[in-house]
């Protein structure tokens, strides 16, 4: 069957077995990480339909197989390279499944139900879903192992290399290769691509199995388009925010560090804050994370200049937003080299905005 065909098939499988759980004695669910990058999706969706062909050839007619993207559907949005990748490789959005869409804790519960767990590109399991953890059978990472993490009676596939879609293709092309073709061979080639920064030197991330794993996939695909064309669509794509609320700029590159948001931009803080609404939707941001202190990194890159600012809004506990403003001021190694552009104190926070000197 062509791929086209057979990514297509096994999603919409996967979206009516959604629908009809009941029917089904063992859910076997493919995971990304919490990041939901192009890695995460692409092995998700990858290592599902290697695990559903399986099963197909089997003829196992009471297990059903899940890749899930491991976000809110609400978020996936702001994962423009993610939407941007299976949008070109004509893989409709809508037969996606998230996080919010199955209670995973209770298939867990149903004495009636075996609920496998494979983890792909992430072996550590959040605070969250720690509970999930005798569920999981099988776990793809292209990271170190963590130590403080035991995994007895779990199917290890773990292994340093560039991109963990890198140990995804390999499983593929040492269990069934004749799935794979242009379409699939594509889909892989992105995040290896992204994950390796090009296969370039200078990164340093691409090992001698990435290496030749990427080759493989352009054999068997027959891949004509140039690596470095496609390297640079995904990362436009990714940096791409034209599409975006103000809102989804808030959360597309958040990291949260001791209980402090820090929000990451592809545009300055200074052109953020001009936008209609904004100080409103940051307000609304800290309401509703509950949190009274927020640091707004932006940086702009064009044409090879790069520019960074940084801001500190903060509500009414103001000693926090002094530390934090003293230590980046005062911050040695490195040393910023920060300048008070401008500080805004309205009734409810306050706002002081730097320019960063120091832009490495």
């Amino acid at each position: 069957m062509q791929t086209q065909g057979a990514m297509k098939t096994f999603l919409s499988a996967s979206k009516t077995a959604l629908s009809q759980l009941s029917f089904y004695q063992t859910i076997r669910i493919v995971l990304g990480n919490p990041t939901c990058d192009l890695d995460s999706a692409v092995c998700a969706l990858v290592q599902g339909l290697l695990e559903y062909t399986d099963i197909k050839k089997r003829d196992l007619t009471n297990v059903a197989v899940l890749p899930v993207m491991n976000i809110p559907e609400k978020e996936f949005r702001i994962k423009t390279e993610v939407v941007y990748s299976l949008r070109s490789h004509n893989i409709p959005l809508s037969l996606l499944t998230f996080r919010d869409q199955i209670d995973l804790q209770n298939v867990q519960n149903d004495t009636n139900k075996q609920l496998e767990l494979i983890l792909v590109d992430h072996h550590t399991l959040t605070s969250e879903d720690v509970a999930l953890k005798p569920a999981v059978v099988m776990i793809i990472d292209h990271r170190p192992l963590d130590p403080a993490c035991s995994w007895p009676n779990v199917l290890l596939n773990i292994e340093t290399v560039g991109s963990c879609a890198t140990l995804v293709a390999r499983n593929v092309l040492q269990k069934n290769p004749d799935i794979l073709d242009a379409q699939l061979s594509s889909l892989l080639r992105g995040p290896i691509l992204i994950d390796t920064y090009n296969m370039s030197d200078e990164a340093g991330r691409a090992t001698a199995t990435d290496v030749d794993v990427l080759n493989t996939l352009e054999q068997l695909g027959k891949l004509t388009s140039d690596r470095t064309e496609t390297f640079k669509k995904i990362m436009h794509a990714k940096t791409d925010i034209s599409e975006l609320t103000l809102e989804e700029l808030m959360i597309k590159d958040l990291k949260i560090t001791n209980g402090i948001p820090l929000v990451g931009f592809s545009l300055l803080v200074e052109n953020f804050l001009m936008q209609e609404n904004a100080k409103e939707v940051i307000e609304k941001f800290a309401d509703e994370r509950n949190c009274n202190v927020i640091v707004l990194i932006g940086q702009d890159v064009s044409e090879e200049r790069v520019s960074r600012d940084i801001a500190i809004f903060s509500t009414l506990c103001k000693q926090l937003a002094n530390d934090i403003i003293q230590a980046l001021t005062e911050s040695t190694q490195p040393s910023l080299n920060l300048e008070l552009i401008k500080e805004v104190r309205e009734e409810k926070y306050n706002l002081c905005l730097y320019k960063q000197g120091n832009v490495k």
